[in-house]
């Protein structure tokens, strides 16, 4: 009896339609996507759906789990997370790599995190040392030592004192027994500035004995993301600052304290992004290439005509994730080595720019117009805008087929697509609307056209006034002039027109 019950219940469970339910389960299941394309209109369809606004869609916590249409690239990003391995992401801007790569920092363990202290080295003036603490011991390692300066500077001023007293009462003595009150002016004299020039002189070098932190974290703090993308070779592989007292004994900074850390070295234990790496110089990418193979890079001054130039310390741990991300011509660009780096120990993907028009693809869009009302009520200015109600969302569905350019697909050029949802949005705040209604968007599409669209609408106002004057035979027809824009062209997925 128990075993027909448990076949009833396991039947009743497959009959279920997964797609009734927002809740799409682990983010790291099944890249391909089976499900049928949706023939249905989306006015239609949108009846059908249980919410009246984005209000009612839940939202996942986990970055990772926001990303839409992505699922290959997902299964990639965890596993190279847990294996800790690079990965090359090549796509077109707007489709979800950065926030891809800001996901893997959720899978990192936090236990790992390291303070990286600079000490002065007292052999060799211009190779500082560098040591490694757990997160947090960085700050007290400082604070102890800076109390035990404190500590020693008042001790050396009471016994200063006290001798200058001693010496001040001696002298004193000595004045009233002769009578000599120029002598007893000029011995205070020189007896203040004595004092002062000791004091001075013994506590001068305690700070330059403090070492630096360089890089600092808190045993709870998330693993680092670096986005490094456009950065400088100062800002990417460390630099040591100027000192234009380099000259003076005790005007000069110590070494260790004008040493700065890069974006490499500030990913250590976390995720190193950098977008368009074929802008970074050759060079640059042979050092991102030794910081990657040996998981630590000296810092040296990046300016042969700087002081820093003399300094370089020892190796900085670099041990990181790099996700490099690019099109296809970065991929071309990129250092041989590089590469073949990334190929040998990680993983390529390229990312999607479309997915199915699914049942359950429009629903992750419809998540993703909520996702995009929640992103602007956590910013700290402006005002927030209202969620979309039923009508606004099939339209921002149906602006999702036509950007895709293909019949039975979604773009997933998402940046774009929530620009419209958030210009949508402004008008229905401006208004002071409850809801963001289909007006809205509208309105919105006139306002966001990119400026292909904005040529073309223009060469077709220019092209109407013209007019052709026929006196004598027959008039079936007239072209003004014809230019149709492909699929793949990169103007149709923003203008769709036909000229």
């Amino acid at each position: 009896m128990s075993r027909e019950s448990e076949q009833t219940q396991g039947a009743a469970e497959a009959s279920e339609d997964a797609l009734e339910s927002w809740e799409d389960g682990p983010a790291f299941g099944v890249s391909e996507d089976k499900d049928p394309v949706c023939e249905v209109h989306v006015e239609e369809w949108i009846e059908g759906i249980d919410i009246t606004s984005t209000a009612d869609v839940p939202i996942p916590e986990k970055l990772v789990d926001q990303v839409i249409g992505q699922e290959a690239a997902s299964i990639v990003v965890r596993k190279a997370a847990e294996q800790r391995r690079h990965v090359i992401m090549v796509g077109e801007p707007g489709t979800g790599k950065s926030m891809l790569a800001r996901s893997m920092t959720e899978f990192l363990p936090r236990e790992q995190l390291e303070d990286i202290l600079v000490f002065r080295n007292h052999e060799d003036e211009n190779e500082p040392k560098v040591r490694t603490v757990p997160a947090g011991r960085g700050s007290r390692i400082i604070s102890e030592r800076k109390a035990q300066i404190r500590l020693q500077r008042e001790r050396t001023n009471r016994t200063l004192l006290f001798v200058a007293l001693v010496i001040g009462a001696a002298l004193l003595l000595a004045t009233i027994s002769s009578g000599e009150i120029l002598t007893f002016i000029f011995g205070s004299f020189i007896l203040v500035f004595g004092y002062f020039f000791l004091r001075t002189r013994l506590t001068a070098g305690d700070d330059a004995n403090i070492p630096k932190l360089l890089i600092k974290h808190e045993r709870e703090d998330e693993p680092p993301f670096v986005d490094a993308t456009g950065t400088l070779a100062g800002a990417l592989l460390g630099d040591v600052r100027h000192d234009p007292f380099q000259s003076g004994a005790d005007l000069a900074t110590p070494a260790h304290e004008r040493v700065e850390p890069g974006a490499v070295h500030r990913a250590n234990k976390g995720v190193l992004y950098i977008d368009e790496i074929r802008m970074l110089r050759m060079e640059e990418q042979q050092a991102l290439l030794v910081a990657m193979q040996e998981k630590e890079l000296s810092i040296s001054g990046r300016s042969e005509r700087s002081s820093g130039a003399l300094t370089k310390s020892e190796p900085v741990p670099t041990d990181f994730i790099l996700i490099a991300a690019g099109n296809l011509d970065s991929v071309q660009n990129m250092h041989p080595a590089l590469r073949s780096r990334i190929r040998g120990y990680g993983y390529e993907v390229y990312v999607n720019t479309d997915m199915r028009d699914t049942e359950r693809n429009r629903r992750r869009l419809i998540r993703f117009i909520a996702q995009e009302v929640r992103n602007e009520f956590k910013k700290g200015s402006g005002k927030p805008i209202p969620h979309f109600d039923r009508s606004s969302i099939s339209l921002i569905l149906k602006e999702a087929q036509r950007r895709s350019g293909r019949r039975g697909k979604l773009s997933l050029r998402l940046r774009e697509l929530g620009g419209l949802v958030r210009i949508a949005g402004d008008l229905a705040a401006e208004e002071g609307a409850e809801l963001t209604r289909a007006e809205h968007v509208t309105r919105a599409r006139m306002i966001a056209k990119p400026l292909e669209q904005q040529v073309a609408d223009r060469h077709l106002e220019r092209q109407a006034e013209y007019a052709m004057l026929v006196n004598r035979g027959n008039r079936v027809g007239r072209v003004n002039g014809l230019a149709v824009l492909g699929a793949d062209s990169g103007l149709s997925d923003y203008s769709g027109v036909v000229l």
